[in-house]
């Protein structure tokens, strides 16, 4: 990813300044204070771009580097800081396929993605462990050309209102050590045994759902495994 000229930067970095004056800063105060998701906002975030921020631009992202994308998420926090969670995650979904994705994942999910259509998460964190991911339990057992997994993640932003998710299962529960038993899936919530739990509740960060992911033998095609490869997704999420 090469570094964006200066004068783009400075010009995109403007854009964002003027969205977060004119249509955040009039709003931020009634919406935080009503924990309401702001919808308005977000789909001017797509119409800027800010779902594709760092996605390649032949899938009709960016294409921006890192730097920039920090400086956009400052910008934005400057005006309220629960603007940068429904594309933050999204981002590091985009990345694991961006990176390790198979070319007809990347077709298929990376454009859509770009456009904010689909708005993607991450799904790692779970009741049982927290944030230690080789603590996961949630598991994926092959069965024909799918996978079955069941489990549970919990505290994951974009819960309500993604449309996707990178999830990490176990597709071997017997590896030493556990990472390398540890496979991550692409899993659209319009699979069958894939449901949001309750909205969750906290002291701050407002306007961002959070909440609980519930697979009961979530029925995903093999296609859907990054780059088809079992046993690399502790590496992929962490990339």
């Amino acid at each position: 990813m090469a570094e964006v000229n200066k004068d783009i930067q400075t010009q995109i970095i403007s854009l964002v300044s003027d969205f977060v004056s004119r249509d955040v800063l009039p709003v931020v105060k009634d919406l935080e204070d009503k924990d309401v998701y702001p919808e308005d906002l977000i789909d001017q975030m797509a119409d800027l771009g800010l779902f594709g921020i760092t996605i390649p631009k032949e899938y009709g992202g960016m294409g921006l580097d890192h730097i920039t994308f920090a400086m956009i998420f400052e910008e934005l926090s400057k005006g309220w800081m629960s603007l940068t969670g429904p594309i933050g995650t999204h981002h590091v979904m985009a990345s694991i396929i961006s990176n390790f994705g198979t070319s007809n994942q990347k077709d298929r999910w990376l454009p859509k993605m770009a456009s904010g259509e689909i708005r993607g998460g991450l799904g790692l964190t779970e009741p049982s462990g927290g944030s230690d991911i080789q603590a996961i339990q949630t598991k994926a057992i092959k069965n024909g050309q799918y996978y079955e997994i069941t489990g549970s993640k919990m505290f994951i932003t974009n819960g309500d209102h993604g449309h996707a998710f990178a999830v990490l299962a176990k597709t071997d529960e017997n590896s030493m050590p556990p990472y390398k038993g540890m496979s991550c899936f692409i899993v659209s919530k319009k699979t069958p045994g894939f449901s949001v739990g309750k909205k969750l509740d906290k002291l701050g960060y407002k306007g961002v759902s959070t909440c609980e992911l519930i697979f009961q033998r979530a029925k995903v095609s093999e296609t859907e495994l990054v780059g088809e490869v079992e046993g690399k997704g502790f590496s992929q999420v962490l990339s």
